[in-house]
């Protein structure tokens, strides 16, 4: 059983905005050739629901990220490898099937040695964060703090792998990653050195997802609970949602099995809603699938 202190890393979240946002439904929509695939730095997934990096995952199970990357593989889901993992980057390579994504800190002193263990991992992509901070790395940016472009620079030229810059929250710092060399963008309101994710994370996606066009994926996490969730994102214009906290609770319950049974329940409740608003694939889902109930205050977006 998890401890108090384990239990709050990943509990709670703010759904505020989240649950302001309903769903269309359509009926009479052919939907029995429902496809969920979608294409993310030329690997072929099985659903835009990826696993989340989350650091030190022998605190919810002895299996710890070997357990992670098993459920995860067998719900044909990629995974990304937390640079503060419990287990070495490359055991956790030999446990996965799916795509296995690194993450690594901005301002980190680890990021050329932990690159180089990505080539050897065959790791498909790297996420570099650029808005949280670790014992290791300082503390967390404050909202509306400039980005350490020479760090995120850095890291693209030392890795031939495509970069994803997480952490952002404005168009213009969307912009400015693609300009940098950044091949993906992340939206992300969370704040390192909490278990807090500030409100409104989805109502940042389409102005981002504007910003870039169709130059760059634009991926999205925060407080993603169901499958309704992950509609809302794709609406907005996202190509892709990470996982975070539901993955773990799987993991602390019943290791990979619980990973597992999390991911496809996601898998399936994406599947039933998709069906539900007359939506047969990804590049179905739109904006029109949406309704944004209550007036957005400035709060919800910073």
């Amino acid at each position: 059983m998890l401890g108090a202190a384990k239990l709050a890393v990943i509990s709670g979240s703010d759904r505020t905005v989240t649950d302001r946002i309903t769903l269309r439904p359509r009926m009479n929509i052919p939907t029995r050739d429902l496809d969920l695939t979608s294409t993310l730095f030329g690997d072929r997934h099985f659903a835009p629901i990826i696993v989340g990096p989350v650091s030190d995952q022998r605190r919810f199970h002895p299996d710890a990220e070997l357990a992670t990357a098993r459920g995860s593989s067998a719900a044909m889901a990629a995974m990304v490898v937390s640079s503060d993992s419990s287990l070495p980057l490359q055991a956790i390579a030999q446990a996965a099937t799916s795509p296995l994504w690194l993450q690594v800190y901005a301002r980190s002193p680890k990021v050329k040695e932990l690159l180089a263990e990505a080539g050897a991992a065959r790791v498909k992509a790297v996420i570099v964060t650029v808005n949280a901070g670790t014992a290791a790395t300082g503390p967390a940016m404050p909202a509306g703090a400039p980005i350490d472009w020479p760090a995120v620079e850095a890291v693209v030229k030392s890795t031939s792998l495509p970069v994803i810059v997480k952490g952002i929250t404005r168009p213009e710092d969307a912009k400015e990653a693609v300009a940098r060399g950044a091949k993906g963008v992340m939206v992300s309101n969370y704040r390192g050195g909490n278990a807090a994710t500030l409100p409104g994370t989805l109502l940042l996606v389409a102005p981002i997802v504007q910003a870039v066009g169709d130059s760059v994926p634009v991926l999205v996490d925060g407080s993603f609970r169901r499958g309704t969730d992950i509609v809302k994102a794709l609406g907005f214009g996202a190509k892709g949602v990470l996982i975070g906290r539901p993955v773990m609770w799987g993991l602390a319950a019943y290791g990979a099995d619980g990973v597992q049974g999390v991911l496809e329940m996601l898998q399936t409740e994406l599947a039933r809603y998709m069906c539900m608003c007359g939506r047969p694939s990804l590049a179905a889902v739109d904006a029109s699938v949406l309704r944004v109930h209550a007036p957005v205050s400035a709060e919800d977006r910073t």
